[in-house]
């Protein structure tokens, strides 16, 4: 009688185990055959600027592929300064002249309408991501500053802050200035996108230490020591960071601060993608991103597994991994 008990409480165990696999597996992923004729594609305040832009791609691919209505809602986007996306992007609504329904369906982050390849991802941002005449002078005025033109420079990409919580693994700023000079021995100009300005002295120090002839820039603020999205992140990120990172968060910031600090991070993205070759490690968002993005994807490398290829063609939303 007792064993008959453990099997059949085995049983449901086992029964509850598969349930909640199936869940996992599924969740975010919408019926393919459901009716999306017009699709808001939300972008609000529960994650980072690029792992919500993946998942707006997502919705602005099956959008075009299946002639359907798209726009994106931001009213509560956490990066909005006055109108949302328009405050940095041109408007990429896509309207198609025989969708008559009147249904809205929204759909958000970690929603993800259908399965596409990576290639499809990298395919699509030109015409997804398109600068507005704004962003476009701030652009050129720091590339003006730095007397940067196109593929004249080589960049590196380090995001620690609050993705050394628990999603990144540190790594040592040394690790990829020497993997750039293995890439270029003749690089004489570095770019580095940052938001730990420790990542620029070391550097800085490095290449004093080398005696090797490198102009190094950065845009990154001499206070800031790493970035915090969320406040509920800044005591865990004090924690790891001996309490050094006393400043705002994200969500903390007033308008001002928010433009100030997003035009600042797609100024600096853009210079990345770019430049000539960039090292970096593709533990984050922006880096998946810049890889995709870049004018020469072959050439922007991941530290961490520089000889591991990219498969284009699997079907996987890049804010999740390669």
């Amino acid at each position: 009688m007792k064993l008959h008990k453990y099997f059949n409480i085995l049983s449901i165990i086992l029964c509850l185990t598969i349930l909640i696999s199936l869940s996992v597996i599924s969740f975010g992923k919408f019926d393919k055959n459901e009716n999306f004729d017009n699709v808001s594609s939300l972008l609000n305040g529960v994650s980072g600027f690029y792992s919500m832009l993946f998942f707006t791609m997502n919705h602005y691919i099956y959008c075009k592929k299946n002639k359907k209505n798209f726009k994106i809602n931001d009213n509560d986007w956490l990066f909005k300064y006055k109108d949302g996306w328009t405050d940095y992007f041109e408007d990429n609504s896509l309207v198609f002249g025989d969708q008559t329904s009147n249904e809205i369906n929204t759909v958000g982050h970690g929603n993800i309408l259908d399965d596409f390849s990576i290639q499809e991802y990298k395919n699509i941002i030109p015409e997804f991501y398109v600068y507005n005449e704004k962003t476009k002078n701030e652009i050129n005025n720091v590339k003006s500053k730095f007397n940067l033109t196109d593929k004249n420079y080589d960049s590196i990409f380090i995001r620690r802050g609050d993705k050394l919580i628990s999603e990144s693994k540190k790594i040592n700023t040394d690790v990829y200035i020497k993997f750039l000079l293995e890439k270029n021995p003749n690089c004489n100009i570095i770019f580095l996108q940052t938001d730990d300005y420790n990542s620029f002295l070391e550097l800085e120090e490095y290449i004093k230490n080398n005696n090797l002839n490198i102009k190094l820039y950065t845009i990154c603020d001499k206070n800031s020591l790493g970035v915090i999205v969320f406040s509920n992140n800044k005591k865990p990120f004090n924690d790891i960071a001996d309490n050094k990172a006393q400043y705002k968060a994200v969500d903390e910031m007033n308008a001002d601060e928010k433009y100030k600090h997003t035009i600042d991070m797609i100024v600096g993205v853009d210079i990345l993608i770019n430049s000539n070759v960039c090292v970096t490690d593709f533990q984050s968002n922006v880096a998946r991103f810049v890889k995709l993005a870049h004018n020469n994807s072959d050439n922007v490398f991941d530290v961490l597994s520089p000889n591991e290829d990219i498969d284009y063609a699997k079907k996987i939303c890049p804010a999740y991994a390669f």
